[in-house]
Order: C-alpha cells, then structure tokens, then sequence
C-alpha cells in the first residue's frame, strides 16, 4: 500500500496527497505534517513516520481550508469496493484541486472571478502571452502584453489566484509583479498549441501557446476536460481602457485602501446587482473600460431606457432575484460536480426567465428597444430553454438530500416508474402494521410490536413477562434488558422486498438525476447564453437604479481634445456627507490644471470625481454631474497618495518617481493624469524642481488632459509661460485665526497653504499654533521660494569670502597658481587658513 502511495506523490509532487484509506483520507511524512500544522489536527505515526488523516465525509471542507492558504491538494479515491477486492485495493487521482481550479462556493468569493493565468514570455521579441481560465464560470480569454507595464496592468486588472510558467522561464524580472501569487511551474511542452490553427486565425502565437497551458493543465488536474470550458476568447489589451495598478489603488475602484472600508470603492457605489453573476460583472467592466464609443452608447441607451422606465425596472429586478448564479451553476454541471441542490437552483432560474424575457418585450417597455436590450431578450428566449423547463418543471423536491445516492430528491409524480415503486414499498411497510395487529391476536402479546434499526432490519419486539406466549417459529434475533426481539419467515420476506424497492427506487433517482445532468450538460451553450444575457441585464439594471436614485446625468462624447463637467461629483464621498459641486472645463488648448489650496479643502477630491466621471461613462453608466461632455479617454493615471514600499526597500519619494516616470512614458494626448502633491516626499526645492520639470513635459510635449494638485505656489508661475496651463485654487474664507473651508474650486491661485490653521482644527494647543504662525512668518520672510512666489527679485549675492577689502581675499588675488608648484600652492593655502583662523579666534575675543 505504501509502495502505492509513494507512486501517488511522485506523480504529484507539488500537491497534497488525501490518500483514501478506509472512512479517512490519510496523508504520510512531510503532507501530515503540513495538514497537522494547517488543520490543527492530531499528528500520529505509523512504523515511525508521521502520519494524519480527516474524515472522508469532512474531507471537501478540510480540502478548502488547504485552498484558502494556498496549497494544492490531490485526491486519490479507492476506484473499487474493499470486500470484493483482490488484494491490494485499486486507487487513483481522481482530481488535483488547486487555488486556480477552485469550485466549491466555501472557497470562491461570490462577487469576483477566481482566475487561473497562463504567463508565457517570448523569447525571439518582447512581449508575453496570457491566458486566463475562470473554471467556475468557463470564462475563457487570451491575449498578449506587449511590455511590463501591459503585463502588470493585465495581472492587477484580473488578479488571478495562481499562474502557470514554463519551467524554463526567467521570471527574475518579474519578481516584484509575481510576489504573493502562487506561481506553478510546468513543462514548457504544456505550452504546445495543440488546437487548429485555422480555429484561430489572426491570433498572437503568444496567446495561443498561453491558452493551450491552461487547457493541459485543467485536463490533468480534472482528470478530464470539462464540458463548460467556453472557446478561448482572444482579446486585445487596447480595447479597454489602460488602468495600472497605482491607479487601481489610488482612485478605490474595487478595493478600498484601508482595510474595513469596502463602502468607499466605486464598485460600492455602483454595485446594486442582485446576483453573483452581476456583480463578478460589474467588477469586470469598472476594471476595463471600453474605449469603443459605439459600444458605449448601446449600454448607455439600455441604462437611459431602464432608468426612465421605473415599473418594468421593478419588475425586472424582482424577477432577476429569482435567477441563482446561473455562471457557476453551469461550472458545477460542466465539471460533473453537481449535486441535488444546485440542480434545484439551477431549474428554479430557468423557470424564471420567461417572465424576464416578457417583460422585456416592446409591449412592456412601451418602445422599441434599444439593441442591448434587444440582444439579452434574445438570448432568454430560445426554444431549447422553453423544452429544458418543460422537461425538468417539478422534478425535484424542495428540499433534496445534498447527495442523490440517499434517494428521496424526485417529486412524487414526476416518473410513474418511480411512484410505482414508492407504491411497492408503501404497500409492504401497511403490510407490517396488519402483521402487527394480526401477530398480537394469534400470540395473545398484547405488547408486541414491529420495530426496525440499522444493524437487525425488522423484528418482532416481545417484552419479558409475554415471553412465555412466544411461538416456536419465532426465530430470537437479539435480547434486551426488558425484551427479546425476534424473526419470521414471512418478515424476512417483507423486509427483503422492501429493500429490493426502496434499492431500485433510490438507482432509480440517480438515474433520473443523472439523465437531467445529461441533457443539461448538453445543452451548457445555450445555458451559458442566457446566463450571459441574465449577468448583463444585472448590470444595467443596477447601473439604472443608480442613476435614477442619485440623479446621475447621461454623458455625451465628442471627438475634440476637450473636457467640460458641469456641478460634478464624487460618487463615493457624496453618500457620506453634504458635497459642494464643481464644474471642469478643459476645453483644446487647456491641458493642464495647476490645483492649489489648503490641506482638508478637497483639492484629491476634485481630481479623483474628474478621473471616476470619465472612468463611469466609458463603463457605460451615468455619472454625478448636471452636464458632462468628454472626449474617450485611452488611459488613466492617478498618483494620489503615498505608495510606500518600505518592505522592498523603495522609500515613498523613489515609488513616486518610478510612478511618475512610468506616466510620462506611457501616457498619451488622450490620456487623463491626475497628481496629487508630487515631489513632497524630497526637500523643497528639489521637490519644486521636479514638479516644474514634470509639469512642463505633461503640457509641452504628452498633452494630456493633467490635474495637478500641489502646495507648491510657485508652480502656479506655469500659467504665464505656458499657455496650455491654467491656475485653479479651492476657496476658503478666513475669519481672525480661522478658516471655513468652502470646498469650491475656482479660477486664480490661493493665498497660501493654511497648514497652521489645519493644525488649529486639528485640536493642537493654543501656544502650540501661536508659535508656529510666529515661526511660519520669519521663514516665508527670509525663504527664497516666497520671494520667488511673489515676484520679488533675489537678494544680492553674497561674497564668498566677506568684504572685498579683506586681506585674505586680497593675497588671495596676488597669487600666480600658474607659476606655483602644487607644494608651494599647499603652503600657501596652509598659511592663508591659519591667518584667518587667527582673525576668527581675534573676533570672538572681541565680541
């Protein structure tokens, strides 16, 4: 048996192995120890080898928990029966389940994909392919990254739970974007295209080769292909919006940047789907903005449709809550991992769709629909669907057991075959009751009784003082401390055709279950269709509640360089608490914003409702404004707040240097960066330096529409240079020592920088902020920076070495270094220092 097992793990020696053993999954050397250590469970050993086992009927759960903290784990199953083996029993892997092949809902989260990747460099160009696998949801795409900065983006944007590379690959350079993923390595044969070429036509040999790793490695882990896998799906990266990691992180589109605070992402904001399918999606598009105007319309015309018709939007949405995670629901089917409830769930939403799909119909909406609409009624509405419901309406209970094999899932009436046997066994166990009453009248037993229990079947229960009356044909079966129990011929016979019943009646059941799991699996397109149509009518509806309830505008598109927000806001801080509007007007020839103001004004706010108003309209849904007319905007950059990478020993000013240097190379005309305090983390005037460099690139030469927040007045200077540059300041009002932050933004520069009075409202002591105005008034005095801010002219140079008339400056211009040797020059250097030592020590004897 060990032998055995020790051929298991060579074969898998990356994973787990749960090695079936009796009722346990067991688990040898270094795997016990793992699972011990990770399943706080007790380490034994056998023949001095440790060694630790989880029950079988626990063994999906304590499975999960390995998923949960990264481990892989293979499944070896006894492949026959322990009684009629001949000897050693037959076992084999029937699955590796790993953090990228995840299905069981314990371990997914219900609202995002779970993506296995497939990474693979090229070697003769620059450049990598990517695949990437939702198994749970068979979504299926590849495509090629053309740089770091792409693959990067690409890897934030998905986030896959484990990526496969070749085992020949470098991935040295990658370090820093793979840390924290689980990275498999895999032959690089894995990565043989495999497919017809013809399949797949205008295709990036890359992607291909990224996709046929992911195919191998789902067909070995699975032990099969399965049957939902959608087609791969080439796509390219500048279809969408170009979104990187910083900017992900900056603007809190999905996750927010302190933990706890999950209510102030964009997806938050946005999110009222009601399924998991509709929210995975919508996850999707807030991470990929389309840059197809066209495509961006047709949602927009289904939002603006949605939102203007309130009665068909409730219905829809309370006919939509009916519809379960058709996505996955159709993985489980696919993979051959469903069971009775998810059967359940997935019938009751095909009973559903017809209602939606009328709804939808022009009757109801009162108009022609838009074509987005139009397409998602059409794929709800196929005759397959219609013959799928049909078929299976009230085949099962409504509260099936959790596996089929314990029988008593099938509705009564839903097979004649089946309700005849349940007639059968119904019949018999009547038949037990009259022999009952008959055995008490022909033994005089009034206190016999038939009874049943697991280990002696039926019997006959006499208690003791009858046990004289007991026939001779009784056969004692087991005696009790008040009792015997006994067997007859005739219930021996009873009992066998009941079990002979109910045995056929609970095969009957699988069979039943599995004929359904057929004909579904094989209809899993056109399922998948639907679940398509379903996921995307989630979304805009959602979108169009959000609309009508917070009164977002449709935004509109030109193809001018210009950007024009009348009364916008920020989705996010609106909800929280009482929000000014403000208006942005970038029309050509104005590219770049130098923001000024204090601390606490709201100057990151008024740059990050810039960024998520284009961001929201290229997803297709309204946005927070009066007015909003904007160009379509290939990529966004937003460097708001500190990135710090203290761990990778990158200190904050060098991460925003890598940030800032990553945008000038990467951004466009069409573009939009938003910067927030640039240079903040040096001193002064080198910060000043940068800033003025970076902000003269970004209005020279990217032309980018470019908001710049900073504290630095004299960038503010630009704007008179520069004509693309134009001055905006947020409006506070002092009163004495106080200041009333108006949060209105407005044309011209501020005054200063208020930080004193934050400090004030921060609380900090009186003396305290005295002194500091005191302190604050001899720098700006003196401060080179404040003259250049106010236009002053520079202070006379000072003389190197004092007055002019100075005798050490004077022998100094005698000198004739040409005609000195280097040891004479030392000489007299030596004695022109010891005279003004001299001079010093004279002065301070004075003073």
């Amino acid at each position: 048996m060990m032998k055995q097992y020790l051929r298991f793990k060579a074969e898998h020696p990356d994973a787990i192995l749960f090695f079936h053993l009796g009722d346990f999954y067991e688990a040898f050397f270094d795997d016990a120890e793992v699972i011990a250590r990770e399943l706080d469970i007790v380490l034994t050993s056998r023949n001095g080898h440790p060694m630790a086992g989880v029950p079988i009927r626990r063994g999906e759960a304590y499975v999960n928990q390995l998923l949960r903290r990264g481990y892989k784990v293979a499944v070896c199953r006894q492949m026959e029966d322990p009684k009629t083996a001949k000897g050693l029993v037959k076992r084999d892997v029937v699955r590796v389940v790993t953090p990228g092949t995840a299905l069981d809902d314990a371990v997914l989260d219900a609202g995002a994909n779970n993506y296995l990747a497939a990474l693979r460099p090229a070697t003769a160009r620059q450049g990598f392919g990517l695949a990437f696998l939702d198994l749970s949801t068979g979504e299926f795409s590849c495509t090629v990254a053309d740089g770091a900065a792409s693959l990067r983006g690409e890897m934030e944007r998905r986030a896959p739970s484990e990526v496969l590379a070749p085992e020949s690959a470098d991935l040295t350079p990658l370090a820093a974007l793979l840390d924290g993923r689980l990275v498999t390595r895999v032959p690089d044969t894995t990565f043989a295209v495999r497919a017809a070429r013809v399949e797949h036509q205008g295709v990036d040999e890359l992607a291909l080769e990224a996709a046929a790793a992911v195919t191998a490695y789902v067909e070995r882990t699975q032990q099969s292909t399965p049957s939902h896998l959608r087609p791969v799906c080439a796509y390219r990266i500048a279809d969408h919006m170009d979104l990187d990691p910083f900017t992900i992180s900056s603007l809190e589109l999905v996750r927010p940047v302190r933990e706890g605070q999950e209510k102030g992402t964009l997806l938050h904001a946005l999110d009222h789907t009601v399924t998991g399918m509709g929210r995975r999606r919508l996850r999707r598009l807030i991470l990929a903005p389309l840059t197809d105007r066209r495509a961006i319309e047709e949602r927009l015309d289904a939002v603006e449709t949605l939102a203007g018709a309130a009665l068909v939007r409730d219905e829809l949405r309370e006919s939509v809550m009916r519809i379960h995670d058709l996505e996955r629901l159709i993985g489980k089917l696919g993979s051959g991992r469903l069971r009775p409830q998810d059967l359940l769930l997935l019938l009751r939403s095909l009973e559903a769709i017809p209602r939606i799909a009328g709804t939808l119909s022009e009757e109801s909406l009162r108009r022609a629909a838009p074509p987005r609409l139009a397409s998602i009624r059409g794929g709800l509405t196929a005759p397959e669907l219609e013959v799928l419901r049909a078929r299976f309406a009230g085949m099962l209970v409504d509260q099936p057991p959790a596996d089929a094999r314990d029988g008593g899932l099938i509705r009564p009436g839903y097979s004649s075959d089946l309700d005849e046997l349940r007639e059968e066994s119904r019949a018999l166990r009547e038949r037990l009751t009259h022999l009952e009453g008959a055995e008490r009248e022909r033994t005089g037993i009034p206190s016999l009784k038939v009874g049943y229990n697991r280990v002696f079947g039926y019997y006959l229960e006499v208690t003791r003082p009858h046990l004289n009356k007991v026939p001779p044909e009784y056969v004692r079966r087991q005696t009790l401390a008040n009792a015997e129990r006994f067997i007859t011929e005739e219930l021996r016979g009873i009992e066998g055709r009941i079990a002979r019943s109910e045995e056929r009646a609970q095969a009957l059941e699988v069979e039943l279950f599995d004929q359904a799991a057929a004909v579904l699996r094989g209809a899993i397109p056109r399922l998948q269709e639907a679940a398509d149509a379903l996921a995307d009518l989630d979304v805009l509806l959602s979108l169009a509640d959000v609309a009508h309830r917070y009164q977002y505008v449709r935004p509109t598109f030109h193809d001018r360089h210009a950007v024009k927000i009348r009364a916008g806001r920020h989705p996010v801080v609106e909800r929280i608490e009482e929000f000014v509007p403000n208006d942005l007007d970038l029309p050509e020839g104005r590219d770049l914003v130098i923001l000024t103001g204090p601390n606490m004004a709201g100057k990151s706010v008024f740059l990050r409702q810039a960024a998520l108003i284009c961001l929201m309209a290229q997803i297709g849904s309204f946005v927070p404004a009066e007015t909003a007319a904007l160009p379509i905007v290939d990529r966004v950059f937003a460097r708001v707040g500190a990135s710090d990478m203290l761990s990778s020993g990158i200190s904050t000013f060098l991460m925003e240097m890598l940030e800032v240097g990553a945008i000038l190379e990467r951004a466009t005309s069409r573009s939009l960066i938003i910067l927030d305090e640039m240079g903040r983390g040096t001193s002064t005037f080198d910060g000043v330096s940068i800033a003025w460099a970076v902000a003269e690139e970004l209005a020279h030469r990217v032309r980018a529409k470019t908001l710049f927040a900073t504290h630095y007045q004299e960038l503010t200077r630009l704007a008179e240079e520069v004509p693309s540059v134009v001055n905006l300041h947020v409006l506070v009002k002092e009163v004495g020592k106080d200041v009333v932050f108006l949060h209105r933004v407005g044309p011209g520069t501020a005054e200063g920088s208020y930080g004193v009075h934050v400090a004030r409202l921060a609380g900090l002591p009186t003396h305290v902020t005295d002194a500091a105005d005191r302190i604050l008034a001899d720098l700006l005095s003196e401060a080179p920076l404040s003259r250049l801010a106010r236009k002053e002219p520079p202070a006379a140079p000072l003389p190197l070495f004092g007055a002019e008339d100075d005798p050490i400056l004077q022998a100094l211009r005698k000198l004739d270094t040409d005609r000195m040797t280097p040891l004479e020059a030392l000489e007299r250097l030596a004695d022109l220092k010891r005279q003004a030592g001299e001079r010093r020590r004279g002065d301070r004897s004075a003073g």
